[in-house]
């Protein structure tokens, strides 16, 4: 039987994908995955939100204690403990997409247009072979109609689409 499957231009073996999970934060399980004979390899969202509120958060924190004594330098937060971030992200993607034979597909999900193309361009020079973007949106301006949310999504497709030369899926 073939179950060969066309998707985002690739030819899998069939249609058997690791969705976007804590499965794609590992290398060594997604070498098993592969192993086992996984087609190809959602990795998990990278947050644009997120990253800004760590960003701020991490800020906060240091300043918060920047007149103390040198003996309170052990108040800062550890770094190394720090969330998946886009630096970590970007590493993990390339590492994954040099050790791998399957494609591997990025995820993002933004919240500003510079956001999205921006990471975008980012995820595609660290070597993603596909980018899903998670347009995932919470409405929560009453005076903002369904017409002006979709507008702003099909603009967010468009400009992450014509700042990169790879396929594009998006998950709703």
């Amino acid at each position: 039987m073939n179950l060969a499957t066309p998707y985002l231009g690739f030819t899998l073996p069939h249609p058997f994908v690791a969705g976007a999970s804590p499965l794609a934060d590992d290398l060594d399980r997604l070498k098993r995955l592969e192993d086992a004979g996984i087609a190809a390899v959602v990795l998990r969202s990278l947050f644009e939100e997120q990253i800004d509120q760590e960003a701020l958060a991490h800020h906060g924190a240091i300043a918060s204690h920047a007149d103390s004594f040198a003996e309170a330098t052990s108040y800062f937060p550890d770094p190394e403990g720090s969330v998946f971030g886009p630096d970590e992200y970007l590493e993990h993607l390339a590492r994954v997409k040099a050790s791998l034979g399957v494609p591997v597909i990025a995820s993002l999900n933004g919240y500003t247009r510079a956001g999205w193309t921006d990471y975008a361009r980012q995820l595609e020079g660290a070597g993603a072979d596909a980018l899903e973007l998670n347009l995932y949106y919470v409405a929560t301006d009453g005076g903002e109609d369904a017409a002006e949310i979709e507008d702003r999504m099909v603009e967010i497709v468009r400009g992450v689409d014509a700042s990169l030369f790879f396929p594009i899926p998006l998950q709703l």
